[in-house]
């Protein structure tokens, strides 16, 4: 299952890394955001936890407001300008949900796998993202409002900081899961071997 987790990470790089062509962005947002709901449904379909299917729905969700607020700019700017004030809290919400949901699930799979010590590590894992998270949300929120245009760019760097930090944890849980899935495999080719 380290290929959902994979796609969470190249998701999130696609977030937070833009190459431009002209005025197009060569992978748009919602590109990432799609990519994030196909692990959520890959994930739900491998474990059947509905911290993954609303996950996958969240994502989703990003993906479709992510599309149109493209398509806004397009148009042009200004017919989507009630959104740019509370566009970076309504994202900032709704990605924190995704991310404490997918390691929410991630800590129940370790749980359904026995791994009690390794649940409870990565459940604090989840509440540090998720106060992450939500600072993130509540800067980029007061500066957009308050137009605070001066200290903008450490809210940006904090916010590329964060999300380097999500792709080493995305990064991370995909080789925990290729290496679970290694031993289920020998495990299951010695069992055969025995018999």
């Amino acid at each position: 299952m380290g290929e959902a987790y994979r796609k969470i990470f190249w998701g999130i790089l696609i977030l937070t890394f833009h190459i431009n062509l002209g005025p197009f962005q060569i992978l748009p947002n919602f590109v990432g955001y799609f990519l994030m709901a196909s692990a959520g449904a890959m994930l739900f379909d491998r474990y059947g936890f509905i911290l993954f299917q609303k996950a996958k729905h969240i994502a989703g969700a990003l993906g479709v407001l992510s599309l149109v607020e493209s398509l806004f700019f397009f148009m042009g700017g200004s017919v989507f300008a009630p959104f740019s004030s509370f566009g970076p809290l309504l994202f900032g919400v709704l990605e924190l949900l995704f991310f404490y949901h997918v390691l929410g699930g991630y800590a129940l799979s370790l749980e359904m796998n026995g791994d009690k010590e390794e649940r409870e590590q990565k459940l604090r894992l989840q509440r540090s993202v998720t106060v992450l998270l939500a600072i993130q949300a509540g800067l980029y929120f007061v500066f957009s409002v308050l137009y605070l245009t001066s200290i903008m760019a450490f809210v940006l760097i904090f916010s590329i900081l964060v999300r380097l930090y999500l792709m080493s944890i995305f990064a991370q849980l995909r080789r925990e899961e290729d290496g679970r899935s290694l031993e289920e495999h020998s495990t299951g080719s010695e069992s055969a071997d025995t018999n």
